[in-house]
């Protein structure tokens, strides 16, 4: 882990070096939760319809190779017209620093719409795992940002708080080092956290490391359906959208014609 990633890892642990709840009250507040929506099932339903891409589309002002490209995002108008034009799922950023993003962006997305909501941070703590099961549907675990051991803790706490989990791997190391887990939702990004270059060939190339059981999303550089019919080609059948939904006008028109639906 080097370069961006390391940094932006490093950044949410200092985020997170002094808590802004007690872990034992963040605990005691997530038992109290009942309202989870499935992120993962929601994937595969839109998934199993002839030609149609499943998208998670992505609530996204910003990130560090391109700066704040949605200055004036609204997560709560933005979330209703993803929802009107059919996505499968929302993802929103909460990382503050290098993508512009608030856990309230998230909250207020979820609030006002029906659809499952993806927590799109850098978790690397049991604290940030209780804080996504208060608030969010699935959550991500970038496998190069974790070690094999981190991965497989993470992922079973999530589990037992009833979050799905996206786990992201970007090459061979990090899909030799989630191999064991066998883990059922798995993203595969285009772009390498490390460097910021985007590889669009990736997903088609690594896909046939897994499983038929295991769903894979792919995910960065999508900016047409012709993108995704490349990746469809190779059985990937969900997308994770984020820059090129954010800066539509016609958020909602733009994204029927990514699902083809």
């Amino acid at each position: 882990m080097t370069d961006i990633l390391a940094q932006i890892v490093d950044s949410r642990r200092r985020d997170y070096a002094v808590p802004a709840v007690p872990m034992a009250e963040l605990r005691a507040m997530c038992r109290d939760r009942t309202d989870f929506r499935p992120f993962r099932e929601a994937l595969r339903k839109k998934a199993s319809k002839p030609g149609v891409a499943a998208v998670i589309a992505e609530i996204k002002r910003g990130s560090p190779s391109k700066g704040m490209f949605a200055p004036n995002l609204d997560p709560v108008l933005c979330a209703a017209e993803y929802e009107t034009g059919g996505a499968a799922c929302l993802s929103v950023l909460t990382e503050p620093k290098y993508f512009f993003g608030t856990l309230g962006d998230l909250t207020a997305a979820r609030q006002n719409t029906v659809l499952p909501v993806l927590r799109k941070d850098f978790i690397v703590s049991e604290y940030q795992v209780y804080e996504t099961a208060l608030y969010a549907d699935c959550m991500l675990l970038i496998a190069r940002s974790l070690e094999a051991a981190q991965l497989k803790d993470l992922y079973s706490l999530a589990a037992e708080l009833q979050l799905d989990v996206l786990v992201e791997v970007c090459d061979e190391a990090d899909i030799e080092k989630i191999a064991p887990f066998r883990f059922p939702l798995v993203g595969i990004n285009h772009r390498n956290l490390a460097t910021m270059d985007v590889d669009m060939t990736r997903s088609q190339r690594l896909a046939e490391a897994f499983t038929p059981e295991q769903h894979l999303v792919a995910a960065s550089g999508i900016f047409s359906r012709d993108g995704i019919d490349r990746a469809m080609s190779s059985g990937i059948t969900s997308f994770l959208i984020g820059e090129s939904l954010s800066r539509k006008t016609d958020r909602a028109a733009f994204l029927r014609e990514l699902t083809g639906e």
